[in-house]
């Protein structure tokens, strides 16, 4: 027992399903017999509810918490202390109270001052933009106006850089040495064949070992060194990131190359947008030494914050690299634990230098196999590096993270730094949130139509509960290795003590910096999720009504966390020794086969989607189109070769489809076992409740050709070249798929049934009917057709099956009830970590 790992239940200080935040209190009261004051804390983020519990018991407390509506996360024991947490409160509880004192000072002076000062940051942002409107200027007239060329504030700290140099360079010599020594050994072993010839005893041996040692040192190398020194960062590209464009973005790359030469901040040669909040820089050794930086820019902050606030952010993210020396220390701090990190995903995904990515090829996977099963050895050493690295480095990355803070209050002033602080940690808290959604909701085949926007909307609406905790969670130390990380309430004592003014003049809305801001939010959105995923509106993601998220929950418990993709098969199994079951034995039944409907489901998923590629691929050929064959799964441009090749994955998914409307069948004899046993007025409720789930039988063939004409266009919209070379078969899918949405709106229609549940009205409110036009001869107004008919098209499915899970979860609810009074053993719920 003494070596076994302990855990602990901490608070995330957020509620589930947007539960009302006294009802889980009150909850909490009942479940640990507590007074209502101590149930209250349960709310802070960080707050350690169960500490140095097992892992089974510590997972049972995460249920029960999760079943009264408070989110929490099970962590290693020690990880928080409650002390600590109080320590902060207290702190932040005094600093609060100081701000009080001096706010009707600030305030004035602040209403009084020009434009060079920005507005009180503690206002609302609507009235702040509102207070600011006279002062707000556009791009059109003048980018130069916007930053003024007052003296550096920000001191170079080139002695303090040159102290950090010594601990920051041991990670790196480490490996350096490694490798050297490894090279020295090839380099030794190669040697010693020409010696053996010039003293003229060459033999066999003498060969053979010399091949070995070469061997033995390359192997290590590759394992040892090679991961550090040379893994591509690209391996570990995150989706959701695209470049921009210069002719997308050219009014603000003026604004970031008059912010480079009005300070002495390093220039931004490349930008990659994201759809989160993240603005950093993540450079190369040789753009450091240049100053010329690449930036990743998360739209949710140009999307949320003013202008001075989301430029303040770029200040701090490239300002951790100014100056060469600096910026060298940086990288050395900074870089040496991404690569670090970068090497514990490969080991941890099976990656190496052998292939970084995909498949390896014959000759490479027997070594690439050997260096993957060394690799989990070495994990717990990438770990004791890490934690090396982090000791002897730890008050350097603290220098560099105050140095970054002061470049935002250089450009924003410190008066208002604390301001901006805790409305960055809110968008850091809004970005959580939207970014936990957007995971639940792409295990359901979802995903937001706007990440950026939804961000923005989550961080306008948070309510006064969760700000709070939010202000009491400023108090925990942050990690000064996460440049992301927004300040804490040491970091904005350190500044305000410095006392600096505003740099920036005048208030810029950035999104107007951009030739089309939706368009590349929606772009990012969409590259962040799956090809296979249903746009759904923001709003209707994180404001879902509390009978969609029932719905979910009793699919999830009925199903085992595996429901139908599509609708329920409404017909009992076809064997007669199935038929013949009783209740818990269909139950016992099934629980025996969950393993393989996670499998068979899993397969038919990505059979589906490579289905749908190899289909539009083979049709791109037919029309003689010029195509790259792994874009479309294909192994090559012959029409015959890819017709075979879809032929062989259609029996496939055929059969997958046949073992998962087998199992699914003998759900639906569960379900009608289930029926017979209830009580004549309560059976007779289940079965016109049945009637109407029969009714959406008459959709089940529009919803499989909805999802097959989504995902075509979806690969269109990828694909779709300057030209428009593919005209005529783009005209002819977004023809079919009008065609599609008629059908489906004329059955929906000729349903009283289906109409009477209001599918209808809502069809016509998320799909919409519209006449379909003729493709613009415009690349971006074509590829904006072809994108609004694949919404249309994944709306109309996700609106439907929407509708039928609400319906279906209803009688499904009856059935879990029946059983549990009948006291039948349960299907056990898969547990997840």
């Amino acid at each position: 027992m003494a070596s076994q790992e302990l855990y602990q239940v901490v608070s995330t200080g957020r509620t589930l399903h947007a539960k009302d935040s006294d009802q889980v209190v009150r909850d909490a009261t009942k479940l640990f017999s507590i007074p209502e004051a101590q149930a209250r804390r349960f709310l802070l983020k960080g707050w350690v509810i169960r500490d140095q519990l097992e892992s089974a018991r510590a997972l049972e407390y995460r249920a029960g918490l999760h079943k009264i509506g408070l989110r929490v996360e099970v962590c290693p024991a020690g990880k928080f202390d409650n002390q600590q947490l109080i320590a902060r409160i207290k702190v932040a509880q005094r600093r609060k109270a100081q701000t009080a004192k001096g706010r009707s000072f600030n305030k004035n002076s602040i209403i009084g001052s020009g434009p060079g000062v920005p507005p009180e940051y503690s206002q609302s942002p609507k009235a702040a933009v509102q207070s600011e409107g006279s002062r707000t200027l556009e791009p059109s007239k003048g980018i130069e106006q916007i930053i003024s060329d007052k003296k550096v504030t920000v001191p170079s700290g080139v002695g303090r850089a040159l102290l950090g140099f010594l601990p920051a360079i041991v990670l790196p010599a480490i490996f350096l040495t490694v490798a050297g020594l490894c090279l020295y050994g090839v380099g030794f072993a190669l040697w010693q064949i020409p010696l053996a010839v010039w003293q003229g005893d060459l033999n066999g041996s003498v060969i053979v070992s010399s091949l070995i040692a070469i061997a033995v040192c390359g192997f290590l190398f590759l394992l040892l060194a090679a991961p550090y020194l040379w893994f591509p960062r690209s391996a570990w590209a995150k989706l959701g990131e695209i470049p921009l464009d210069r002719a997308q973005g050219k009014d603000l790359l003026r604004l970031f190359e008059q912010l480079s030469r009005r300070t002495s901040l390093p220039k931004v040669n490349e930008i990659v947008l994201s759809p989160n909040a993240q603005i950093f820089s993540s450079p190369t050794l040789s753009e450091v030494i240049r100053q010329q930086l690449p930036l990743h820019l998360g739209l949710a902050s140009v999307t949320a914050l003013r202008g001075s606030e989301a430029l303040a952010l770029v200040g701090r993210g490239i300002g951790i690299y100014q100056g060469k020396l600096t910026g060298l220390l940086a990288w050395l701090v900074l870089d040496g634990l991404r690569r670090l990190e970068l090497v514990q995903w490969a080991l941890e995904n099976e990656r190496s230098v052998l292939c970084t990515s995909g498949e390896p090829s014959i000759f490479q996977k027997p070594f690439h196999r050997m260096l993957v099963i060394c690799g989990h050895f070495l994990l717990p050493l990438v770990e004791r590096l890490e934690n090396l690295h982090r000791f002897i480095t730890r008050s350097s990355a603290r220098y560099l993270e105050s140095r970054a803070d002061l470049w935002a209050a250089d450009l924003i002033g410190s008066q208002v730094f604390p301001g901006f602080a805790e409305r960055w940690h809110r968008l850091v808290h809004a970005d959580l949130i939207v970014s936990e959604t957007a995971r639940e909701a792409a295990a359901l085949g979802q995903r937001f139509e706007n990440i950026p926007t939804a961000i923005a909307w989550t961080f306008e609406n948070l309510d006064q509960e969760t700000c709070k905790a939010i202000e009491l969670a400023m108090g925990q130390a942050s990690d000064p290795w996460d440049v992301c990380e927004a300040a804490d309430l040491e970091r904005i004592e350190v500044v305000s003590r410095r006392d600096l003014g505003s740099r920036i003049k005048w208030e810029v809305s950035m999104p107007e910096l951009f030739t089309n801001f939706t368009e590349l939010a929606m772009a990012c959105t969409a590259s962040s999720a799956g090809a296979d995923c249903q746009v759904v509106e923001n709003r209707r993601l994180l404001c879902s009504s509390r009978e969609v998220d029932e719905a979910v929950q009793t699919l999830e418990e009925y199903f085992n966390r595996l429901p139908p993709f599509s609708l329920l098969p409404l017909s009992r199994p076809a064997s007669k020794e199935m038929q013949e079951m009783d209740l818990q034995a269909i139950v016992d039944w099934l629980r025996g086969k969950l393993v393989d409907l996670g499998e068979v489901r899993e397969r038919s998923r990505m059979l589906r989607t490579r289905m749908a590629t190899m289909q539009l691929g083979a049709a791109m050929i037919r029309n003689k189109l010029r195509i790259d064959p792994q874009d479309y799964s294909l192994k090559s441009g012959s029409l015959a070769s890819a017709q075979e090749l879809a032929a062989l994955k259609r029996s496939e998914l055929e059969e997958s489809e046949k073992q998962l409307q087998h199992i699914y069948t003998a759900f639906y004899q569960r379900l009608c076992l289930a029926l017979v046993t209830m009580p004549a007025k309560e059976r007779q409720e289940a079965r016109n409740q049945l009637r109407h789930l029969s009714a959406y039988d008459s959709l089940e063939p529009h919803l499989e050709r909805l999802a097959g004409f989504s995902a075509s266009l979806g690969l269109f919209a990828r694909h779709l070249s300057q030209n428009l070379s593919e005209r005529e078969l783009v005209q002819k899918y977004l023809a079919l798929s009008a065609r599609e949405l008629d059908a489906t709106f004329a059955t929906v229609e000729s349903s009283e049934l289906l109409r009477s549940q209001g599918l209808g009205s809502a069809l016509c409110i998320k799909a919409k009917r519209e006449t379909l036009q003729v493709l613009p001869q415009q690349h971006q107004e074509a590829l904006a057709a072809v994108r609004s008919m694949e919404s249309r098209c994944k709306y109309a499915r996700s609106v439907i099956l929407e509708y039928y899970q609400v319906q279906l979860a209803a009688l499904l609810r009856r059935c879990l009830e029946r059983e549990r009074q009948l006291q039948l053993s349960p299907l056990r719920l898969l547990r997840t970590v």
